[in-house]
């Protein structure tokens, strides 16, 4: 039952020129929006732009005030508590706004308040940044009368944008950037600014609506040959070696830019394809859909797992359809081990603006992985750490020699200066406290094997590399404790310290 009480109750208003969306579109459309944990009931108000609604749970009322804004067929509705005022100012609405393409010399708490100027709320909220650091949120409250902020300029000639993204934006004017009229009810002209030093663009666009890119994925399954010889007569089982790479394709009409991402493997017995499962809705799959989705989840770089899972389904029925047809037609009779190779190539299809803004991130990234290897090269010879000067001359470098000259920033490179030195001391500091190489000779003479078909399944990962032990690769018994390692591996590892990585144990150390 209900209670009538208006602490149950939201109140919303359609903020719209035109002909707002009718009760049962409004009802249908939010009750999925928001996937109630009790009961609702909707009333259509006098003037047919506003709504009252009532919940039996007060908790869904709380997760509908947090989640804001919602629009119903691309109409903004402002939701708001009846008991917020006396009067309730439907003229503005709670957003989550994305900040993309901030330097990271400026992603600190010190250019908060810019960012909350910028955007036109003095008290917008702080929410922290995405895995991967591309966006900064914040929770802004808008005025509805204003035309949206697009972002804003920085660096020393203004000449870098920085771009806002609005969750759940709805329909607004791509000539003025007003909400509650779309571009044909408009008389302004279009804005433009500047997209790169060649190029101008609009100043609004779908590119300030924050949504999922639209992605594409597509596989391809090569045989590579064996290189395992006699060890394959060890296997008890005949299985697959699948090494799987990520290459990412950024598509902007007809330009592309790439990256390939790491390479990892896993094994895949062939018994898998022709195994069921029973599932947790009482269902009965393949095995191989299992193994593969876990195996291929667990080995996707973070900043592409969102995109893995959402095409997951369509990757793992087309690979498990190739990996029967290739055991069928190429697994011979005396063979029990197939090398393949599993290409997953990742397409992000953007807009002409979002691309830009990628082409930003990308560079940044390319000047700190070149900033961190010039770090441990200064370690490695000792240079003098604690020169200032030095870092930042080193700095604007590697900028330089990059092509990335806009992005030498006199206060970035003042920052990734004395945040490298820093990083330095930090690496000099720990490398003393390390431990001295093992002795050499006692490194030699650990005992040595290469791995059979039952090692496979009897030993544990390397936890130097956290990698399986592979058929046919060379692995090293600790003697005591006896743990294995690649051979490779552990042999690094001595260089620099003398004990074994899981337990302690010491080796003599080099004298």
């Amino acid at each position: 039952m209900f209670d009538g009480s208006s602490s149950h109750c939201l109140v919303g208003k359609f903020f719209t020129n035109s002909t707002p969306p009718s009760a049962a579109d409004t009802e249908q459309t939010l009750r999925k929006r928001w996937v109630l944990s009790g009961d609702m009931t909707v009333k259509k108000l006098d003037d047919g732009h506003t709504f009252l609604f009532e919940f039996t749970q007060k908790n869904d009322k709380e997760k509908i005030l947090k989640w804001r804004p919602y629009n119903v067929n691309g109409v903004l509705i402002v939701i708001k508590d009846l008991n917020s005022s006396d009067t309730i100012d439907f003229t503005s609405d709670s957003f989550l706004v994305a900040v993309v393409g901030l330097p990271l010399y400026l992603c600190t708490d010190d250019f908060l308040p810019t960012l909350q100027s910028q955007v036109g709320d003095n008290n917008a909220v702080f929410l922290g940044t995405s895995n991967n650091n591309r966006f900064i949120y914040l929770r802004v409250d808008l005025d509805l009368k204003k035309p949206l902020r697009p972002g804003f300029y920085i660096g020393q000639k203004q000449n870098r944008f920085v771009g806002f993204k609005y969750w759940n934006l709805g329909d607004f004017c791509y000539n003025c950037g007003m909400i509650g009229h779309v571009k044909g009810n408009c008389v302004h002209l279009p804005l433009g600014r500047a997209l790169n030093a060649t190029s101008v663009t609009h100043v609004y666009g779908p590119w300030l609506r924050h949504s999922h890119v639209e992605t594409s994925c597509q596989i391809g399954l090569v045989i590579l040959p064996n290189d395992v010889g006699e060890c394959e007569k060890s296997l008890t089982y005949p299985q697959f070696c699948i090494e799987v790479e990520f290459k990412m394709l950024a598509v902007c009409n007809t330009i592309t830019e790439s990256a390939t991402r790491s390479i990892s493997r896993f094994r895949f017995p062939c018994s898998c394809l022709y195994t069921e499962t029973e599932s947790t809705d009482f269902t009965t799959t393949s095995k191989a859909y299992e193994v593969i989705r876990r195996e291929i989840y667990e080995k996707t770089p973070s900043s592409l797992g969102y995109v893995i899972v959402r095409h997951m389904p369509d990757v793992t029925e087309s690979l498990v359809e190739e990996l029967k047809l290739i055991q069928k037609d190429k697994f011979s009779c005396d063979d029990k081990w197939l090398t393949l190779q599993l290409q997953i190539i990742l397409q992000y299809h953007l807009t002409h603006v979002d691309h830009e803004t990628l082409l930003s991130i990308f560079r940044e990234r390319s000047i700190e992985r070149e900033i961190e290897f010039l770090i441990k090269k200064r370690v490695e010879k000792n240079e003098n750490l604690l020169s200032l000067s030095s870092w930042e001359d080193q700095i604007r470098e590697v900028i330089s020699e990059m092509g990335f000259t806009r992005y030498m920033h006199h206060s970035y490179v003042s920052r990734r200066a004395n945040k490298a030195m820093l990083e330095a001391i930090q690496i000099e500091i720990s490398s003393i406290r390390c431990t001295v190489p093992a002795d050499k000779t006692t490194v030699c003479e650990l005992e040595r094997f290469k791995v059979l078909g039952p090692d496979m399944d009897r030993l544990d990962p390397c936890v130097i590399c956290t990698e399986e032990m592979f058929l046919a690769e060379e692995a090293t018994s600790m003697p005591c404790c006896s743990h294995v390692f690649h051979r490779s591996c552990i042999e690094k590892w001595f260089q620099v310290g003398n004990k074994c990585p899981l337990c302690g144990f010491m080796l003599p150390s080099q004298k």
